[in-house]
């Protein structure tokens, strides 16, 4: 069994399903990843039975950034194409939601999308410290 905590970004808004054994939370996650400059994104599909999260579905809407803690599965399938893909799935035992920063006046994240000076050079918030030549350690 493989236990893994992971961090991502709701695909579609979650939703309850009624199966014969009970409700249940289903929503896709996607984690992404960094690797050589290039950012991909692996897709994670979330189940819970917990009562707990099944209330907060209607607050799992998409594009939350959510940190999902659970038992990891996955399965194989093929797709239209022939080529085999994987699935993978987390039993959630834990779902909690994560601040992606300050939130300005009109309501998005502050660190969304820096000011633009001249040139489309980004300029740094006021409050981010600046290097001192002097003060480089090397």
């Amino acid at each position: 069994m493989l236990y893994v905590h992971t961090i991502g970004h709701i695909g579609k808004d979650s939703r309850v399903i009624a199966g014969t054994h009970g409700s249940f939370l289903a929503m896709d996650i996607a984690v992404d990843d960094y690797s050589k400059g290039q950012s991909v994104a692996t897709w994670v599909r979330v189940r819970s039975n917990k009562e707990g999260h099944i209330r907060l579905s209607e607050y799992l809407t998409k594009g939350r950034l959510v940190l999902v803690e659970g038992t990891l599965s996955y399965s194989l399938w093929e797709d239209k194409n022939g080529d085999s893909q994987v699935q993978l799935s987390i039993t959630a035992d834990s779902i909690a939601f994560v601040n992606s920063g300050k939130r300005n006046a009109t309501g998005n994240d502050a660190d969304e999308e820096p000011v633009k000076a001249a040139g489309n050079t980004p300029v740094p918030p006021a409050d981010t410290p600046q290097d001192d030549a002097d003060d480089l350690p090397f």
